[in-house]
């Protein structure tokens, strides 16, 4: 049986080629989890794709206009990242599976930022400020959003 822990460097990822079983026990693992971050993802996809309701994209840290150039791969979420658009959606699941199960790596899906309403944006502008006014995120100095609005 070979170490799980070597690293093939002529395949993209290890475990990966005819003797990978379809019914590998870490990919069936690891499934419920990348469908969990698929979802997440494509469903920012398709709020990005509407910017006039949802004018704000959330990082971790940062706040964005949707518009921002620094977020525009969020509309290549589902994507994979070979720039092969012919592959159905259940194959770009099934290729990213592999990747993410054996060695932690999202490649069509990057669930790194949030689409949000003006309402939605206000809201996480509010759960990030202190109560004396100090503020646990920054602001985009590429879009340089205004702060949303209470959103009422």
């Amino acid at each position: 049986m070979p170490n799980e822990t070597e690293y093939d460097y002529f395949s993209p990822y290890p475990n990966e080629g005819p003797d990978h079983s379809p019914d590998c026990a870490r990919c069936a693992e690891a499934r419920p989890e990348l469908e969990k971050i698929r979802d997440f993802a494509l469903a920012q996809k398709e709020r990005f794709a509407d910017q006039a309701l949802h004018p704000y994209v959330a990082g971790k840290t940062s706040l964005h206009r949707s518009s921002c150039p620094t977020v525009e791969d969020l509309a290549r979420q589902g994507v994979p990242l070979s720039g092969e658009g012919t592959e159905s959606a259940a194959d770009v699941f099934e290729g990213a599976l592999l990747g993410f199960a054996h060695v932690r790596v999202l490649s069509a899906y990057r669930p790194n930022f949030t689409v949000m309403t003006d309402r939605e944006a206000a809201g996480w502008v509010q759960a990030r400020t202190g109560p004396r006014g100090g503020t646990r995120f920054r602001v985009c100095k590429v879009c340089t959003p205004d702060l949303p609005a209470d959103g009422a």
